[in-house]
């Protein structure tokens, strides 16, 4: 594990652009959507004083806004930032949890936010997801499991191999979610899905997920890849009917389920079937995290 190093004062003005504080360490995350505010909020809960650059391809609307500014983050377009990276400036911690979603050439926006970093110091972690793993059978998954193949999974892989050489980590997250997100709002608002009920499903709470992030950021070694779930995969149909205990959801009905051996949903991670059990105590123990929310009915359990 690397040690922090010394306090990074950067410029106060870069190119009129982007102001950064002097004596904390400063964070950029790329793509600050729910997930990447989470971290930011644990980075800033961290580093008092830090300042966080949230950085979009897009305008964020008036709603959007405001909760960056009552966050504490300063919220700049990509091209802001590149323009500071021409004139010089690097940044040492750089979380990159950009969605692939909308994004042609994935790889590339990854390899280009590599140019953000100084990498002579800090950090540079890439969220990536554990449906890369081909497992479908219900057996085991670890960091090193073997991966599969297909449209998205390529996508992801290519921006990991990109970030594994330029000396930064990358942490697949298993189902993220919240009590208004995730695969259980979708199922719950209908009546039927094409999917198996025993299918096993890995999930992890979004700020669970942005605390592992956190982690690597702060003793995450280079080139590694990291894995981070809760302590236990539930079926879909578990998870819906877990999600009906919440007072959100009361009085919806689990769905049925259609979906027989081998279509699985017809993920286009590669070929599916019941799925698979991810182990992450190797992340555990690498980087010193742990899930606030063991299990999906541990969080359901603090709504009711």
């Amino acid at each position: 594990v690397r040690s922090m190093g010394p306090a990074v004062t950067l410029p106060t003005v870069l190119c009129g652009l982007v102001r950064a504080s002097a004596g904390t360490p400063p964070l950029v995350v790329v793509g600050a959507g729910v997930l990447g505010r989470l971290a930011a909020q644990e980075w800033q809960e961290l580093h008092p004083g830090c300042e966080v650059l949230g950085v979009t391809r897009t305008r964020p609307d008036e709603e959007e806004e405001a909760s960056f500014n009552a966050e504490g983050i300063t919220h700049r377009y990509r091209s802001d930032i590149e323009a500071a990276v021409r004139c010089g400036t690097r940044w040492p911690y750089i979380l990159f949890s950009a969605s692939p979603r909308g994004n042609d050439d994935y790889a590339a926006a990854v390899t280009n936010a590599l140019n953000y970093w100084d990498r002579n110091a800090g950090r540079f972690v890439f969220t990536s997801s554990a449906g890369v793993y081909a497992e479908q059978n219900g057996g085991i998954v670890t960091e090193t499991s073997p991966v599969a193949t297909g449209p998205r999974a390529d996508k992801l892989l290519a921006a990991e191999k990109a970030v594994q050489a330029a000396g930064g980590c990358v942490v697949r997250l298993a189902g993220l979610y919240l009590e208004g997100r995730g695969a259980h709002n979708y199922w719950l608002s209908q009546e039927e899905i094409a999917q198996r009920s025993d299918g096993l499903i890995n999930q992890i709470h979004y700020r669970d997920a942005a605390n592992s992030a956190v982690a690597a950021l702060l003793h995450g070694s280079p080139g590694e890849v990291y894995l981070a779930a809760d302590d236990q995969p539930l079926t879909r149909e578990q998870i819906c009917i877990e999600a009906c205990r919440m007072p959100s959801f009361a009085g919806r009905k689990v769905p049925k389920f259609t979906g027989s051996d081998g279509d699985g949903g017809k993920l286009d991670y590669g070929p599916s079937g019941v799925g698979k059990k991810i182990d992450s105590s190797n992340t555990r123990a690498s980087i010193g995290w742990q899930p606030l929310y063991k299990t999906f009915g541990a969080f359901v359990d603090t709504l009711v």
